[in-house]
Order: structure tokens, then C-alpha cells, then sequence
């Protein structure tokens, strides 16, 4: 239930800022161009913005967090958001008309989304940290789902057209990646998934130095922000290259991103349960079972199943390691039929028996 000063600031700011369906807060944002991505968060209630330091702080009965921002050549900008969520709540690109309107966005992406184990022998939380790349071609919707509890960073890079032909066309690695390929194809983005493993985790704490909110004399270190950014280009570009990430990504509709969003927080909050099965996930969220396991697997990486399990071990990890449960316990618990069949799981996942923790 909502608190009444969350009731009154809702009706008071709905009408002009956001709409409220499915069980999420639906925030408009400009996609025209960067500074207009900024002017439409500036509108925002309860936003702070230093003009100097270029930064926006905003605290919200719904979300609370930083975004920072910087033009650091003609047509290239930086963008740098930390966001906690406190309600459900997503970010609906608009491309309001085509003038100046031909950006492309590069961001990788975090996203710890909160998992909550309230039963009889434990409560608690868990964070479980996803990792992404994505590159957004001009003109193309695109929707950030957050859950209440999530915590977010997007490092992101927006540059126009002129700033691609100038910059990453002639490069010879960009061709490599097979990312010419993709710039002239009907394709409209690339979403990849990453295992934590791969995840160049030194650029989030790098940029979190570099985008510190200090005094405000304080003058940031351009030079260093620009090498930390094209080093960010080329971790992407050389992903691209060894993985393929062209010719293996399928594209997923725009709706059915949003309910696979919606079916894998379902099922992170439900991993003290037995697998639902696919047709319980299909009907409840109202999408083809086929759809749902083409689709699913193209967001997230894994069959359902297979982030289900996956999910279920990363959280059998932490109980252990806590001491929150003995094995056979927590095999039951989990679904298993007994404490062997789970203990087989749990060392193909993490290459360690249960009972060794």
C-alpha cells in the first residue's frame, strides 16, 4: 500500500510527469537528443541540478540517485546514472520528432536486483547483480525496468551520426566486431547479457571517481574521462569480436522485453519455491510459451529453467555461507528430491560441494 504522502505526491505530479500501469511508474524521457535527455529530467519534481558540476540529484517516494552528464566533443556525450528504486518503476524513451535526433546509445549496464527470503527459518535480503552492453540505433524505443529495491548504474554513451562516421567507421576493429554490419542492417539494437565474470567491473568504480560530487570548485579531469570512455568503446568492440554478438543477437519486441523483465523478477523472488513451469509463467503474464522461451532466453542469456537454477544457486551459496541452513535442508527447501541431486547441482554451478562451505 502506498503511504498518503506517496498517495499525495502521485496525484499531485501524475498528470504532468508520469502515468502509473501494470504495477509500475512510467517516466517519459526525451530522446532527441542528450541535452534534451537532461531538460526532461530536470523537469522532474524534487531534482536537484548543479549547473557547474553538471550533475542531477533527485529523492522521490520513488527513487532516489545521481545522474551525471557531459558533452566531451561535439556530438559525444557522457551520461552516468546511480539510481535506487524505491517503488516499480520505468523509463519510456519518447522520440518526440526527428530534428537533431540521430544518436546512437552505447551503455553497459548494472542492474543488483533485490531478492527477499521471508520464511519461517530465514528472512532476509540478497542482491543479485545482472551485467548488459546495449547499442541503440536513432529513432528506437526503448524501456529501463526497475523493481522496487533495485539498484542501478548505466554508464552511457550517446554520439551522432557524424561523430560514428568520424570516429568508429574507419576503425578497423569496429569492422571486426562486424559493427558496420549492424549499422547498415534493419536491426534497431544489441542487447548482451554478460556473466559477472566477464564484466569489466573497474569501469563502474572508475567512473564513480571520476564522476564524484565534490565542491564546487572542483574541476574534473576531462583527459581522464575521455581515455576512460574510449577504453569503455573498445571492452565493447572486442566483446563484439569474440562472441559475435551481432550475428548471434535476436532481437525482442518492445512489450515482450517488458514482461520478460517481469517474469525473471517473478521467479528471482520465488527460488525457495519449485520451478512454476512454463505454462504458469505464460498465462500469468500473458504471454505465448513460445514467445516466452525464445524471447526469455535472448534477454537474459539462459532457458528459464536455467536462470531459475542458476538463480537458486547463487542464493544456496549465501544461506550456506551464512550458516542460515544445513545442506539437506536447503535441498529440500529448493525443490530437490534429496540433498545428493542438489549437492550435484550446486558443484556444476560453482564448482564446489555444498558441504565444503
Amino acid at each position: 500500500m502506498l503511504s498518503g504522502k506517496l498517495k499525495l505526491w502521485f496525484r499531485q505530479f501524475q498528470k504532468y510527469y508520469f502515468t502509473y500501469s501494470k504495477g509500475f511508474y512510467h517516466f517519459p524521457y526525451s530522446g532527441k537528443a542528450p541535452d534534451k535527455l537532461v531538460d526532461s529530467f530536470k523537469g522532474l519534481p524534487f531534482v536537484t541540478h548543479s549547473v557547474s558540476q553538471q550533475y542531477l540529484l533527485t529523492a522521490t517516494p520513488l527513487m532516489e540517485g545521481q545522474l551525471h552528464y557531459r558533452e566531451l566533443e561535439d556530438g559525444f556525450w557522457l551520461i552516468y546514472s546511480k539510481m535506487r528504486y524505491k517503488a516499480n518503476v520505468a523509463f519510456d524513451l519518447i522520440h518526440d520528432d526527428a530534428e537533431n535526433n540521430d544518436y546512437y546509445m552505447l551503455s553497459l549496464n548494472n542492474i543488483s536486483n533485490v531478492v527477499r527470503t521471508y520464511r519461517k527459518f530465514h528472512e532476509g535480503e540478497v542482491l543479485f547483480p545482472k551485467y548488459s552492453w546495449t547499442f541503440f540505433k536513432p529513432f528506437v524505443r526503448n524501456c529501463s525496468v526497475n523493481f522496487k529495491g533495485d539498484d542501478s548504474r548505466f554508464i552511457t554513451l550517446f554520439f551522432n551520426e557524424r561523430w560514428l562516421q568520424k570516429n568508429l567507421i574507419p576503425s578497423e576493429l569496429f569492422a571486426e566486431a562486424s559493427l558496420d554490419r549492424f549499422i547498415e542492417s534493419d536491426a534497431d539494437y544489441l542487447l548482451w547479457p554478460l556473466a559477472e565474470r566477464e564484466v569489466p567491473l573497474e569501469h563502474f568504480a572508475l567512473f564513480d571517481q571520476l564522476t564524484q560530487i565534490g565542491v564546487e570548485t572542483q574541476r574534473p579531469d576531462l583527459l581522464k574521462i575521455k581515455l576512460s570512455v574510449l577504453n569503455l568503446i573498445i571492452d565493447f568492440l572486442r566483446l563484439c569480436k569474440a562472441q559475435d554478438v551481432v550475428g548471434n543477437h535476436l532481437p525482442v519486441d518492445h512489450a515482450d522485453r517488458f514482461t520478460t523483465h517481469r517474469v525473471a523478477n517473478y521467479l528471482d523472488n520465488h527460488l525457495l519455491e519449485k520451478f512454476p513451469g512454463l505454462d504458469f509463467l505464460a498465462e500469468k503474464f500473458e504471454i505465448s510459451k513460445t514467445r516466452l522461451k525464445d524471447e526469455f532466453k535472448n534477454q537474459f542469456g539462459a532457458p528459464v529453467y536455467q536462470y531459475f537454477q542458476a538463480q537458486q544457486m547463487m542464493l544456496a551459496r549465501t544461506l550456506l555461507a551464512d550458516k542460515q541452513l544445513l545442506v539437506k535442508e536447503l535441498s529440500s527447501r529448493l525443490g530437490y528430491d534429496n540433498p545428493s541431486k542438489f549437492s550435484a547441482a550446486f558443484k556444476k554451478h560453482h564448482g564446489i560441494l555444498p558441504s565444503e562451505l
